[in-house]
């Protein structure tokens, strides 16, 4: 299962913290429309039912008091008013009918609906008497009205006491949401800002504890240790990084390791011919070779051979500390190759013949010449020479070849043309193992244990100034190819 990096740990963190924030807004949103809710239905429901029933009952008896005096006084406009107060109160009745919201408001509310209907209809009665020309009407009839007014006017009366209960009741609801509400808010407020200290704990001891021992992996390899591995339990970044200090701790102890390799063989291959040439000396000034000519001179080749023997190790040496430091001089002039191939395969001729390996040269006749430094490329062929014979078994075969092929170049010390020369030394010796044949070219590796591990850098570094390219093509126990390119003129 992949691990979840760091941005992945804070992502989910605060996507966690957010959902919180989202869930508490959703609900507060939710609280809030069920109290407005309930203020809206408190303000626009029962708070108007109460007025127009308070209204209603104040018509009703006025139109009772209008009624009464038109049937005392007999007068026309009485009955009017009567008549223009009963479009109000039917009016009245539409609106407050619309508004009942629950079975015992709309059963009071048809009551008084049926009551003044009654009332209406025993007024009409009356009138109808009374333009009859009959002075003396019924007495129930006063009675009965005002049974069916008081009757009413308890009706609405029940009404607005009833609306007011349902709106105290719902001020009560509302005063309980929002107890309930502010209590559910503290209570996520609260969890989010424990969960946002503890995500913030975890991710930062996530990623502290490994920096902490990163510093102290890195303490201990300024003190020189470089055994230990570090193993941290971490996001894949760190671990990551984790991996390259670890990786970084094998490179410093191998090139520590290198180090004092390096010291030993250079100590050994300046002891050898320091010690050779004191020896030599030492027979000179003892006078062990007096009066013999041929062993003076022979002593002094030995000493002159030595001599030769430690200035090219040094130089070695120099060469790579000015590679390094990008101040390697170059001396580019017309040469051809050829004659510098010839120059080099009769240098180690004795050497081959001495080790019975046989050494064959194929050299294109079509060559064109190469802008190149002849003693530097010379130095590179020296090289592949040395080693082609170092590690090629008595009776073997060493091959030098020489071709003219197409391509590209990039060096700083290239030329325009797009026509290069390849050069090849295969050999039949031991071979490269695959796995360090990646690394042939690096700084201080060696072949199979021997040598400074300094000549074929010295070479990749010599190539590449001109623009070509060095690799290797080698099989285990069957032999090498080392091939280069240099761009012709």
């Amino acid at each position: 299962m992949r691990e979840f990096t760091i941005f992945k740990r804070l992502a989910l963190g605060y996507l966690a913290i957010l959902l919180v924030v989202v869930a508490l807004g959703i609900y507060t949103t939710l609280k809030l429309n069920q109290l407005n809710h309930i203020i809206l239905s408190i303000s626009s429901i029962d708070g108007e039912i109460i007025r127009i029933a308070n209204r209603l009952r104040g018509t009703i008896l006025s139109q009772r008091a209008f009624e009464k005096k038109y049937i005392v006084s007999k007068d026309k406009d009485f009955h009017r008013q009567f008549s223009e107060t009963e479009k109000y109160i039917e009016k009245d009745i539409r609106q407050i009918d619309l508004l009942m919201d629950t079975p015992e408001k709309k059963r009071l509310i048809a009551d008084a609906k049926e009551l003044h209907s009654q009332y209406l209809a025993v007024v009409q009665k009356e009138v109808r008497l009374i333009k009859a020309g009959k002075g003396n009407l019924p007495k129930g009839y006063q009675g009965e009205k005002w049974n069916l007014v008081n009757h009413m006017t308890n009706k609405l009366a029940k009404v607005v006491e009833t609306a007011k209960g349902d709106m105290n009741r719902k001020i009560g609801t509302s005063g309980e949401i929002g107890a309930r509400a502010s209590k559910v808010a503290t209570i996520i407020t609260v969890a989010a800002i424990i969960m946002a200290i503890l995500i913030a704990f975890f991710n930062a001891r996530t990623i502290n504890r490994p920096i902490l021992l990163l510093i102290e992996g890195t303490r201990k390899i300024a003190k020189g240790k470089f055994e230990e591995h570090l193993t941290i339990p971490s996001p894949p970044e760190i671990k990551e990084l984790a991996n390259a200090f670890n990786l970084m701790c094998d490179r410093l102890k191998e090139i520590d390791e290198i180090k004092a390799d390096l010291i030993s063989n250079i100590s050994h291959e300046l002891r050898t011919p320091l010690a050779v040439t004191r020896e030599a000396v030492s027979l000179l000034l003892s006078g062990v070779s007096a009066g013999s000519v041929a062993k003076d001179r022979k002593l002094l080749r030995i000493i002159e051979e030595e001599c030769e023997r430690l200035i090219h190790s040094v130089n070695r040496i120099l060469d790579l500390s000015r590679m390094d430091a990008g101040m390697m001089d170059y001396h580019p002039e017309k040469h051809s190759l050829s004659p510098l191939i010839e120059r080099n395969v009769s240098k180690i001729m004795p050497i081959a013949q001495r080790n019975g390996i046989s050494l064959e040269v194929y050299l294109d006749g079509n060559l064109p010449p190469a802008n190149i430094d002849g003693e530097r490329i010379g130095q590179v062929m020296d090289n592949l020479l040395e080693n082609a014979l170092k590690f090629t078994p008595e009776g073997g075969r060493v091959v030098i070849t020489a071709i003219l092929k197409n391509g590209k170049t990039s060096g700083p010390l290239s030329s325009q043309g797009n026509e290069l020369i390849e050069i090849s030394v295969s050999d039949t010796g031991c071979g490269i193992p695959d796995e360090n044949l990646a690394e042939i070219f690096n700084k201080f590796k060696k072949l199979h244990g021997r040598g400074t591990g300094l000549g074929l850098h010295i070479a990749k570094h010599v190539v590449n100034a001109y623009g070509g390219s060095i690799c290797v093509e080698s099989e285990s126990g069957k032999g090498s190819t080392f091939s280069f390119t240099v761009p012709a003129c």
